[in-house]
């Protein structure tokens, strides 16, 4: 039988799906199944250390660039590769050590996640917030499975177009991201065990990003979800003040259990920035440098491909960053309409007690809720251009180092 409701697990069933698939289990839900934890964590060991190795080659290659004064372009894209792994990778870690204070979040939010029944759902929107979670984590999945498909697997379609298709004389294979290895890959058996561990750190490193980033998403519009209730909810406060018998009482009573909901959604606003501030700081500075880079060998008259293979990346950085700063401003906007909403109900009829309370409530709105990269950075759309700026000054360092 289908089911006829929007629950709690159907906005975070993505992201841990993906947190799965790299050994992650990232929180113990009220709902949830329990999965087996010694298979997560061999598998998110492996995985972890197998992504370290591919980094310290990718840095021997660059350090070996480097002494020899040769194969700067080359060094560029390879540092690309190292900031976005090391980013995947401290993404992944950071969501396991924070496992803990994530559970006792994502506990709070299914408690006060809208009941199944209609009337619920109906006053929530939660179908129409579901499905504005799906579109951006879907599509942003999507984006970054694409990119990590065309790197992993454009050197083979390069190979088999030269070799099969074109008959290029002297086409060869060659690793996806790192020319260094540990042995010989001049056998099938060496070279292919090379390009799947490579592979598969490619996979780790976008996994680590993919699903920290969906579950933000998750996590905040289910943040604005609530916001917005509360605004609707003040907004339709009746003053019953000298209408009623104990008219004032029920009045208090409804106002008080409003504002114990609001500072219950403060406070999941403050652990939504404990948990990911790291990540989101982590963000910023690893896509500048990466955008950098990318913008800089664009700009160097590579062939067609490679171009493309670029672009993709570029798009996928700048993406990743917009999305941060889109969903900061969904819960700047979404807690910052409260004071609004506090002036639109009908308050004048009300005691001179109830009004003092409603000032409070305006005054606290004014300083609207945002994601924070840690203590250095508050997100907005703001930070888009700032962080534009940024990459802008290091392509021009880069560019000056080059020339």
């Amino acid at each position: 039988m289908p089911q006829e409701y929007v629950t709690f697990n159907d906005f975070m069933s993505l992201p841990v799906l993906y947190y799965r698939s790299i050994g992650v289990d990232p929180f113990e839900s009220i709902s949830t199944k329990a999965t087996s934890h010694r298979w997560l964590y061999a598998n998110f060991l492996f995985q972890v250390l197998n992504l370290i190795f591919v980094i310290v080659l990718e840095a021997i290659f660059v350090y070996i660039s480097f002494m020899k004064s040769e194969n700067f372009v080359e060094s560029c894209m390879v540092m690309g590769y190292i900031g976005y792994g090391l980013v995947g990778e401290l993404k992944m870690i950071t969501v396991w050590l924070q496992k803990p204070k994530l559970t006792a979040l994502v506990r709070e939010m299914e408690s006060i996640f809208p009941s199944s029944a209609p009337e619920d759902q109906r006053k929530y929107h939660v179908e129409h917030y579901l499905q504005r979670c799906r579109m951006f984590t879907k599509g942003f999945t999507g984006f970054y499975l694409v990119l990590v498909a065309l790197y992993n697997l454009f050197i083979v379609v390069q190979f088999i177009v030269q070799r099969f298709i074109t008959q290029l004389p002297g086409a060869q294979m060659s690793m996806p991201y790192s020319q260094i290895s540990p042995w010989s890959v001049d056998n099938s058996l060496g070279f292919c065990v090379m390009y799947a561990l490579q592979a598969l750190a490619g996979y780790t490193s976008t996994a680590g990003h993919i699903s920290s980033d969906i579950l933000i998403y998750a996590v905040v519009i289910q943040d604005v979800m609530h916001y917005d209730f509360l605004s609707k909810e003040l907004v339709k406060l009746d003053i019953h003040t000298d209408r009623v018998a104990d008219g004032y009482a029920k009045d208090l009573k409804l106002l008080q259990n409003l504002i114990s909901y609001h500072n219950k959604l403060l406070g999941l606003s403050d652990v939504i920035n404990k948990v990911f501030g790291f990540p989101l700081l982590l963000n910023v500075l690893a896509s500048s440098l990466i955008v950098c880079f990318v913008g800089f060998q664009m700009t160097l008259g590579l062939s067609t491909e490679q171009v493309c293979k670029l672009a993709v990346m570029l798009v996928a950085q700048i993406l990743e960053i917009y999305l941060i700063c889109y969903f900061s401003d969904m819960l700047i906007i979404a807690s910052g309409s409260l004071a609004a909403s506090v002036y639109q109900m009908n308050w004048i009829e009300a005691d001179t007690r109830y009004k003092k309370m409603l000032i409070l409530i305006a005054l606290r709105a004014q300083r609207p809720v945002c994601l924070k990269a840690t203590v250095f950075l508050d997100v907005s759309m703001q930070t888009m251009t700032m962080f534009l700026e940024m990459t802008y000054r290091f392509f021009c360092i880069i560019r000056t180092m080059y020339q």
